[in-house]
């Protein structure tokens, strides 16, 4: 589950950077409105994905300590 929220976050940090690369383009007069958006939403996508899988993976620890026997 750790390596399943580390690839959506590195994900995540890849499709900001991709719509920071089509608007960054405008500076060059070769601006790209389909990258900025293409990277907004998969970035935002990626990102609720990222915290859902971190939660999860939070309730199974928890989970786990509670069946433990406190010593």
């Amino acid at each position: 589950m750790r390596l399943l929220t580390l690839l959506f976050s590195v994900m995540t940090v890849a499709s900001f950077g991709r719509a920071l690369a089509g608007f960054g383009g405008f500076l060059f007069g070769k601006g790209r409105v389909d990258y900025i958006v293409q990277g907004l939403v998969l970035g935002c996508v990626f990102t609720v994905a990222a915290f859902w899988t971190w939660r999860r993976y939070l309730r199974e620890i928890d989970a786990e300590e509670r069946k433990t026997p406190l010593e």
